[in-house]
C-alpha cells in the first residue's frame, strides 16, 4: 500500500548510503552487510533508510547489484561469497523494488526498471523486466519472452514468479512454453503457476490441448477441468477419443468435473463416434463420475449398455435418445 513516510529514520544508515552514492566503495559494501543479514530487523533498518533517500541513482545502483553483483566498478559486498548471504541480499533489493511507499517512489523505481528494458548489458535488460514482473507490470513480457529458451534452469524457475505476478493471458502462453521444454522442476512450477492463474489462462490450457505430447495435452484437460467453464465441453469431450490414456482419462475426470454441464458433450462423442473399447470406458468413467443423484438415475440405461457385451451396438442410440431429451427439458 502507498503511505506517507518519514522523510528519514535512520540518520547513520542513510548517511552511509550517501556515501556510497558518492563513490565510497567501503560504504556500499556495509550498506550491502545490512541488506544481508540474517536479522530481519536490520534488514528493515536498511531497506527504510532507501526509501528515505530518495534517490534515482541510487535504485539504478540496486538494479546493478542485482544484474552483477557490482557497485560503480566494485564487488557490491564481501558476502557475495556466501551463496546464502548473497541470496539475501538479493531478496532484500527485489522486497524494496516491489514495495511502494509513496508515488514519488512508484515513479523512480519505475523509471529505473523501463530504462533498464533497452540496457546495453543484457543481464541489466533480464533483471528489469525480472522486476517490473514481479510488479505485476506487463511491460516486461517481451522481454521475458526472449530469454525463455536460452535461459538457466534457475533463471526459468525465475520466469515463472515473474509472469505468474503480472496476471497477464500472454503470460499463460509463456509457461506454456516453459511447460513444454524439459520435465523437470521448472516444467513442474510452470504447471503450478498456470494453475494458480485459473480462468486467465484458459486459452493457454485450450492451445495445450492441440499440442502433440500427450503430457501437455493431459495437462489441457486436466487445466480447462480445474477452471470449471462448461463453454469447452465439447471441445474437452474430443480427448475422450485420444490415442493414449492419460489424455482421456484426464479428459473423462473434466468432463465428470463439469457435473451436468458436460453431460451433452459426453453424449454426443458416444453418439456420433464409432468408439474403441478404450474411448467407452473413458466415457464411462466421465458419465460415472457425474455427482448428481438426479443425473445418475437418467443415465443409469446409458451405463448398464456401456458396461455390456453390445456397447458398440447399444450405448450410441441411448445416448443419442438421452442427448435429445436433454435439449427438450433445457431449450423447449
Amino acid at each position: 500500500m502507498i503511505a506517507n513516510i518519514p522523510k528519514v529514520r535512520h540518520t547513520m544508515e542513510t548517511k552511509l548510503l550517501k556515501q556510497a552514492l558518492e563513490g565510497d566503495h567501503r560504504a556500499a559494501n556495509r550498506a550491502l552487510k545490512y541488506l544481508s543479514s540474517a536479522n530481519h530487523t536490520l534488514r528493515r533498518i536498511m531497506q527504510e533508510s532507501i526509501y528515505d533517500l530518495a534517490e534515482l541513482r541510487l535504485w539504478e545502483q540496486l538494479l546493478n547489484c542485482l544484474a552483477l553483483q557490482r557497485w560503480n566498478d566494485h564487488l557490491d559486498c564481501e558476502r557475495r561469497d556466501d551463496p546464502i548471504a548473497s541470496e539475501i541480499i538479493d531478496q532484500s533489493i527485489i522486497e524494496v523494488f516491489i514495495e511502494d511507499v509513496s508515488e514519488e517512489d512508484r515513479c523512480m523505481k519505475e523509471e529505473v526498471l523501463l530504462n533498464g528494458l533497452s540496457d546495453s548489458n543484457p543481464q541489466r535488460r533480464k533483471m528489469a523486466a525480472y522486476v517490473l514482473g514481479l510488479r505485476g507490470d506487463p511491460r516486461a513480457i517481451p522481454i521475458l519472452s526472449d530469454t525463455i529458451e536460452s535461459g538457466t534452469k534457475e533463471w526459468k524457475l525465475q520466469l515463472i514468479k515473474a509472469l505468474e505476478s503480472i496476471k497477464d493471458e500472454r503470460s499463460g502462453l509463456l509457461l506454456l512454453r516453459i511447460l513444454c521444454l524439459e520435465r523437470d522442476v521448472a516444467h513442474r512450477e510452470a504447471g503450478r503457476a498456470l494453475n494458480r492463474m485459473g480462468s486467465l489462462v484458459e486459452s493457454t490450457w485450450l492451445e495445450a490441448l492441440n499440442y502433440p505430447d500427450n503430457h501437455i495435452r493431459w495437462h489441457g484437460a486436466r487445466g480447462l477441468g480445474n477452471i470449471g467453464n462448461a463453454k469447452y465441453a465439447f471441445t474437452l469431450a474430443e480427448g475422450l477419443l485420444a490415442e493414449k490414456q492419460v489424455v482421456r482419462w484426464a479428459t473423462a475426470d473434466a468432463l465428470a468435473k463439469l457435473g451436468e454441464n458436460g453431460l451433452p458433450a459426453t453424449l454426443t462423442i458416444i453418439s456420433q463416434y464409432e468408439l474403441t473399447e478404450q474411448s467407452r470406458r473413458a466415457a464411462y468413467h466421465a458419465l460415472h463420475g457425474i455427482v448428481s443423484r438426479r443425473v445418475q438415475l437418467r443415465i443409469e440405461p446409458l451405463l448398464e449398455a456401456l458396461r455390456g457385451p453390445a456397447a458398440s451396438l447399444e450405448a450410441p442410440a441411448i445416448a443419442q435418445r438421452l442427448l435429445k431429451q436433454w435439449e427438450l427439458d433445457n431449450h423447449g
